[in-house]
């Protein structure tokens, strides 16, 4: 018998456990009877961070880009008096043809941090030259809280360093710069 009650007991206490808490009933008894119940409401501000909010993340990022214009300036051969021949370079440097013209400015005006990767890659038959940035990757805080003139703002170069054959034409595409946010 003890193991009945008990049983029942628990069996129970498992029904109401699972029964929802916050559940109301009503019951009209007659024509004309009314039944009412309140409506409750919560405010969350949807502005505060910007990540949780109503709208949820808003990316938003300019890229100012130089014109990525660039000169390779051969070593001069060295003249052989024997052969009447110029031996061939073997190196050059590489220079950027306008002032700033290598840079890349990225502003983000997301309402959420952003990181901002920096690639290149060669295009075909110049895959011996290669291209670095001073700042692989730029890592720019929330708008939120600034003017747009103030937005979080950093800057990068690329470096190129290889040799560029003397048959290429004047501006040639020898290459992709690629941002990618994270």
């Amino acid at each position: 018998m003890m193991k009945k009650k008990t049983a029942l007991v628990l069996t129970l206490a498992m029904v109401f456990s699972l029964a929802p808490l916050s559940a109301y009933a009503d019951t009209i008894d007659r024509v004309g009877g009314t039944a009412s119940h309140d409506v409750t409401a919560t405010y969350v501000d949807g502005s505060s961070g910007g990540a949780g909010g109503a709208g949820g993340k808003v990316y938003s990022v300019d890229i100012t880009w130089g014109d990525m214009a660039f000169t390779y300036t051969a070593e001069a051969g060295i003249w052989d008096p024997a052969t009447h021949k110029t031996t061939d370079a073997e190196g050059g440097v590489w220079t950027v043809d306008k002032d700033g013209g290598n840079t890349i400015t990225v502003t983000n005006h997301s309402n959420t941090g952003v990181t901002a990767a920096f690639s290149y890659a060669a295009d075909t038959g110049f895959e011996g030259i290669t291209g670095t940035f001073d700042n692989a990757s730029l890592n720019l805080e929330t708008a939120v809280g600034t003017t747009v003139e103030a937005a979080p703002k950093a800057t990068t170069s690329l470096s190129l360093n290889g040799a560029l054959g003397s048959t290429t034409a004047d501006n040639t595409k020898i290459g992709t710069i690629t941002v990618t946010l994270n």
